[in-house]
């Protein structure tokens, strides 16, 4: 939705065609909340004052960045201007976002056919594609106009919670109006600057019906460029019936964004408290002269479910370079309990497996651990295959436990497949059958 031509040479069309045949693409208003690469991508052209927007609220608009990503001149009086090491490494970020962008105007491979398979379910949240649930067969269909847009998704599963499900998770109905946006479905939301961890929401294994309202605004004083978001949605399961959530997400100059939000949590039968809780999140981009390199620091506030006191904050550094060709981006990451958090969850939303904060199935926050460090990188090569590997130490309670995990994305014909393992100490708690995870992931898009 009002995405723009692009203007690209034989060399970058060539480039495309050939991304075409191996990558992920599909038609969205957005960019969805799951592909770590591509927002590591678009994260470097942040950090490198390439954007005028934010980009800390996901999914994201792509009308929110696009233009910005527009390629810069390379020539000058009919000569090839010089390229710097740090040019070619965000000319590398910004062919992949565009590309991708490219993907959604024109409503490439709009059908898509999802299979994976894993040995346990998933006890950790991160921002990615992971598996979440035991087993998984989908489809989906999507499809986006000037004015709308809409993804009808079905999926029969095995969830975290052992049982057999047939869900339209996915699907939605968006409808464009200029700079507002209104949407009904099922979406996977990320507010904040997290990758290891979020105190605000993250990726559920279970989104709940929802409908929301958006609008990005133009430059104004003071906030810069702006958006608002709110959102209604209706969990399932839970003691609580009906969750409200709205978010301002800021850029008043290039380096610096920050996000504010506030949620509220609803039970009408006066079996558990009414929960609100607000957060704050920031991201500072560093100078990096005419190194190779884009980085930043960011930081999330949250407070408790009674909207009153700090309860956990996140701190992070995330930074990206190109070595031999190859996009890397290093991620570390520490988040800290403060007085204020409560010592028991139960009446909170922590009891509710859509909205989870506490180490479960389905969990779609990291609120609930006590203390969590963790170490990650995030390898592109440049046949189009991708690697992660993660490492954390997390404390919850009387728990101490390490959580290692790796995976590597490789197109096959023109599917992608993604292969992963993880490692949990028997420490961990909620870990039910298994300690190591292993899992398969198949993507199709045509």
């Amino acid at each position: 939705m009002n995405l723009t031509l692009p203007r690209s040479g034989c060399g970058q069309k060539l480039a495309m065609c050939i991304l075409l045949m191996s990558t992920q693409v599909g038609a969205s208003p957005w960019l969805e909340a799951n592909d770590p690469f591509l927002r590591a991508d678009l994260t470097a052209l942040s950090d490198a004052g390439e954007l005028d927007g934010p980009i800390n609220h996901y999914p994201l608009r792509w009308s929110s960045f696009y233009d910005d990503t527009e390629p810069r001149q390379q020539w000058s009086n009919r000569q090839p201007k010089a390229t710097s090491a740090r040019d070619q490494m965000l000319n590398t970020a910004r062919n992949h976002v565009r590309y991708r962008g490219q993907a959604a105007k024109f409503n490439r491979a709009p059908i898509e056919f999802d299979l994976y398979w894993a040995n346990d379910p998933a006890t950790a949240v991160d921002y990615g594609d992971t598996p979440r649930h035991e087993w998984l067969i989908g489809s989906a269909y999507q499809y986006m106009s000037k004015r709308f847009a809409f993804k009808v998704a079905n999926q029969y599963r095995r969830d975290a919670n052992g049982d057999k499900d047939y869900t339209w998770q996915g699907s939605y109905l968006a409808l464009n109006d200029g700079r507002w946006l209104f949407t009904l479905g099922q979406i996977d939301r990320w507010w904040g600057q997290g990758w290891q961890h979020n105190l605000i929401w993250g990726n559920q294994s279970s989104p709940a019906p929802s409908a929301s309202v958006s609008y990005l605004s133009d430059h104004t004083p003071l906030l810069g460029f702006w958006s608002f978001e709110a959102v209604y949605q209706l969990p399932d399961k839970t003691g609580y019936d009906t969750h409200w959530a709205a978010r301002l997400v800021s850029q008043p100059i290039r380096p610096f964004q920050h996000g504010l939000s506030y949620q509220k949590w609803q039970d009408p039968n006066g079996t558990r408290q009414v929960s609100e809780q607000w957060a704050w999140d920031a991201k500072l981009a560093l100078p990096a002269f005419d190194w190779p390199v884009a980085h930043a620091l960011y930081t999330e506030l949250a407070s408790n479910y009674q909207g009153q006191e700090l309860a956990t904050s996140l701190i992070g550094w995330s930074g990206q370079t190109e070595i031999a060709r190859q996009s890397v981006r290093l991620v570390l990451e520490q988040q800290t309990t403060h007085d204020g958090f409560e010592s028991s969850l139960a009446d909170t939303p922590a009891v509710d497996l859509q909205v989870s904060s506490d180490q479960l199935g389905g969990n779609s926050t990291t609120y609930g651990l006590d203390n969590s460090r963790s170490v990650a990188v995030y390898a592109q090569l440049s046949n189009d295959h991708a690697i992660k590997l993660m490492l954390a130490d997390r404390e919850q309670a009387t728990h101490n436990w390490q959580e290692i995990e790796a995976s590597y994305r490789l197109p096959v014909a023109t599917a992608m497949v993604t292969l992963g393992a993880s490692r949990t100490d028997d420490a961990a708690p909620y870990v039910s059958e298994a300690n190591t995870r292993v899992w398969l992931k198949y993507q199709l898009r045509f």
